[in-house]
């Protein structure tokens, strides 16, 4: 029976968790009016993954790999779940110190392996990271790349890996910013760019592993790439992932934000979305 992470199931969870040093911003971080960390701020993504991903895993089986791991929320949040207490996490991406990969193995006992899942960016080509992670072939029942594709270079690098780790009727679930969210559109009409997030032209940083966006997509062209790559899609949904809950905000940004609500009734506008893709 598949599991159902309801929105109660996952606030219980959220008001006991007790986040790594690496979740933490700080009980005196400007940017917020509560003490704030990773997992709460991004609630709304993290329940709309979980909830899409667990629909579809079997109890009795159970490999999940998170493509970015870092700063640990989300597997560490499986490990919380009784239904996934006893699964094989990994995680395999970039920002992995050998403290962070120590911690994550003794708090939840996650296997967190660097990998460079861009190398068409050619960025860390200096380091030496391996481009492949570490697992064999059809041996992953669950893969997530959470707010990850929009930072790569080539994105196809990345989903390539997810299908191979993957085995039949598993699925791969994608997180992303959504191009055509009304954001984007009201900077449009004033006449500014939407690309204010996206790396500057000529940026080149080997040592900035968390690197600005490359590109934003619209909901077709993630859908597309996927399918390109062997993929069935199993789900595809706009959704409302709000980051700046609890937030410090000028009167003029507060204005701005609560004038975007009445375009999430119309689903493309909307700042989020998700494809899962189901491997035949």
């Amino acid at each position: 029976m598949a599991y159902e992470l309801t929105r109660r199931r996952f606030s219980d969870l959220l008001a006991h968790y007790r986040p790594s040093r690496y979740e933490t911003f700080g009980q005196d971080d400007a940017r917020f009016s509560t003490p704030m960390h990773h997992a709460l701020k991004c609630r709304d993504r993290l329940h709309v993954a979980l909830r899409s991903g667990l629909r579809t895993l079997s109890p009795d089986r159970q490999t999940i790999v998170d493509f970015g791991p870092f700063p640990g929320s989300l597997l560490r949040l499986l490990r919380s779940l009784n239904f996934t207490r006893s699964a094989r996490l990994v995680g395999a991406g970039l920002m992995a110190s050998e403290d962070f990969i120590h911690c994550m193995r003794e708090d939840v006992q996650a296997e967190v392996l660097t990998v460079n899942l861009d190398p068409a960016g050619q960025h860390f080509r200096t380091k030496g990271y391996t481009e492949k992670v570490p697992l064999p072939d059809h041996s992953a029942q669950l893969v997530f790349a959470l707010e990850i594709i929009e930072h790569l270079t080539s994105p196809f690098h990345l989903l390539a890996e997810a299908y191979r780790v993957l085995g039949s009727g598993g699925h791969v679930v994608l997180t992303t910013p959504n191009v055509t969210r009304i954001g984007n559109i009201f900077k449009l009409l004033i006449g500014r760019t939407p690309n204010d997030r996206l790396a500057p032209p000529g940026y080149d940083n080997p040592d900035d592993e968390w690197r600005p966006h490359a590109r934003e997509y619209a909901m077709h062209e993630l859908a597309d790439m996927l399918r390109q790559t062997g993929f069935d899609i199993a789900e595809a949904r706009f959704f409302l992932g709000e980051d700046t809950q609890e937030c410090r905000l000028s009167v003029r940004q507060d204005a701005i934000d609560w004038a975007k609500w009445p375009f999430y009734l119309i689903p493309h506008l909307r700042g989020s979305l998700l494809v899962m893709g189901r491997k035949p």
